[in-house]
């Protein structure tokens, strides 16, 4: 009778922690806030860091659709921090903005950002990175779907070298949403070909100096290196670097490549120096985060890929030296 009363007090429980799951899912419970314009009309980005080159063309697509649609333009940079990222975000809320974008840090500590701002009348955008809570609107790069691109490029560049392809991934922090996948997408696929072997797969910490201390100690261990993939440019940029340091080039002797198309990056793949990067639009999706902030304040139609989690997909795409011109201008 005990064993009996004791499957069933199990079962409730699990029944209630499934429930309890099944409720926090937002594209499940999610329903639309009531929403309100404020005056004067301001959108407000909450920025990962400013001082990477894509965050700064993330901006200015926000700022300049803002303006073209009568909006101001507000920052709080969070500067790679996770309490900032909070801090800054309820402080434009406190500013009297009409629509917040977020890009966030840490994607956990959303939901009590979202939260504040629905109390307020204000939607929120998420801009790349990952989700949590109920968000209004995501958008993003297909960010698992570039890892691969990677890879297949790899592969393809470096099929005639003979024996096995020993080749170094540089993961971004540990714990970032886009790192994750983009790491997970080169692996997933350089896997299915046996003639290329992972012999490192490093923390960059996502910048300059990460890439080159961690190319650098693969460089000693592992001196016939045939492929490096970073999963941002400022990595793949301090990857360059040792190699340069090293008298090897990222083309012809260790086939570099990035993501996300960063100006500094294409100034490489221009010179010869860097092999490619994938490319990502940081500055169509800024844009797109403010359509669909003020969709949503409008009561029009976002115009999201999947509207059932309210998401916008950007397409990737490989730049080398065959259309890095086209880029350049850009």
């Amino acid at each position: 009778m005990k064993k009996a009363l004791y499957l069933i007090t199990l079962l409730t429980v699990l029944a209630m922690v499934f429930a309890s799951t099944a409720l926090a899912s937002p594209s499940w419970q999610y329903e639309k806030p009531t929403f309100e314009k404020k005056e004067p009309l301001k959108i407000g980005y909450s920025v990962y860091d400013m001082l990477q080159p894509y965050w700064q063309a993330y901006a200015k697509g926000i700022e300049d659709a803002a303006k073209a649609a009568g909006y101001g333009f507000v920052l709080s940079d969070q500067k790679s921090s996770e309490q900032t990222q909070v801090s800054g975000s309820i402080d434009l809320i406190n500013q009297g903005i009409s629509g917040l974008v977020v890009s966030p840090v840490q994607p956990p500590a959303l939901p009590a950002v979202i939260d504040a701002a629905h109390e307020a009348k204000i939607p929120v955008i998420i801009g790349d990175v990952g989700v949590a809570g109920n968000y209004d609107g995501f958008v993003l790069s297909d960010n698992e779907g570039g890892g691969k691109m990677a890879a297949q490029y790899m592969v393809e560049k470096l099929k005639d070298k003979p024996g096995v392809k020993e080749v170094l991934v540089i993961q971004l922090h540990p714990g970032s949403a886009v790192g994750d996948v983009r790491v997970k997408g080169f692996v997933d696929e350089i896997a299915k070909y046996p003639d290329f072997k992972v012999v490192a797969s490093l923390n960059g910490n996502d910048t300059v100096e990460g890439g080159y201390q961690v190319t650098q100690d693969t460089l000693s261990a592992n001196p016939n290196l045939a492929g490096i993939y970073a999963a941002n440019d400022p990595e793949a940029i301090g990857a360059v670097q040792v190699l340069k340091a090293n008298g090897k080039n990222g083309v012809k002797d260790v086939l570099v490549v990035g993501f996300n198309a960063d100006p500094p990056a294409l100034e490489l793949i221009k010179a010869g120096d860097m092999a490619a990067t994938i490319r990502q639009d940081p500055y169509g999706q800024g844009q797109k985060a403010v359509e669909i902030a003020i969709a949503l304040l409008e009561n029009k139609d976002p115009g999201f890929s999947v509207p059932a989690e309210r998401t916008a997909f950007f397409p990737v795409n490989v730049v080398d030296a065959s259309n890095i011109d086209q880029y350049i201008q850009k």
